[in-house]
């Protein structure tokens, strides 16, 4: 009843799907990685997240039916995300003059929401798409680092919500922010960082922000009760 009746649950639920549909996604992928063509499967180490989603595997056969799981979990990140900084907003007191911002927060985390939704598009999918792809990915993680950082900032000097969620959104900043350079990096000064280090520091990037909405929504009985 209580994920029936309340939005800002259902927003959560509807983000974590992201983590089933990414695992079958990986389960079912075909293999190889931009250096490697024979290899098998997906490797933590050596394939970006978006590769899931390509229509031709880097081994050359058609990507299914790892490419819909992957766009079904961005589909599923793009609309919980959005849906989940607009809740959010409703449990702050907007009385405060630090609501200005929560206000930005949202903002950016409705922008992050529509950038993950545009990283669904395959990037092999036509002749632009890897444009698409690549800077809806960069401003994907930049969009959710400003989000991040304002609600932190709003939770922090709002007295009601528990402060405990404001350092958690601050934690997972530094992994984002890191990513976020990382790609930066990559895209503009090839070879001025490894490709393998680029790779992981998205996975710890992802890790942070799933452990930062997982927590909540196994918390958000008790975040409501002292709202409350």
């Amino acid at each position: 009843m209580f994920a029936k009746n309340n939005p800002y649950l259902r927003s959560l639920l509807i983000q974590v799907l992201f983590i089933p549909f990414l695992g079958l996604a990986i389960l079912f992928f075909k293999g190889g990685t931009v250096n490697d063509p024979t290899t098998v499967g997906y490797s933590f180490y050596k394939n970006f997240i978006s590769e899931l989603g390509a229509f031709t595997a880097h081994n050359g056969e058609f990507n299914n039916p790892s490419m819909f799981f992957f766009i079904a979990a961005m589909l599923s990140v793009a609309v919980g995300c959005s849906l989940f900084f607009l809740e959010e907003k409703k449990l702050f007191d907007s009385t405060k003059n630090t609501f200005v911002f929560v206000k930005i927060g949202t903002l950016f985390g409705i922008l992050a929401g529509i950038c993950f939704g545009l990283v669904a598009i395959p990037f092999d999918a036509f002749d632009i798409s890897i444009k698409i792809h690549t800077y809806s990915a960069q401003y994907a993680f930049r969009f959710m680092l400003l989000a991040l950082m304002f609600n932190g900032i709003g939770i922090v000097f709002d007295p009601k919500f528990p402060t405990f969620y404001g350092i958690l959104n601050f934690l997972a900043v530094f992994p984002v922010a890191k990513h976020s350079v990382d790609m930066y990096l990559n895209d503009f000064y090839q070879g001025s960082i490894p490709i393998e280090d680029v790779v992981l520091s998205q996975k710890i990037a992802v890790i942070a922000l799933i452990l930062c909405f997982v927590i909540r929504l196994i918390a958000a009985k008790s975040i409501f009760k002292k709202l409350a």
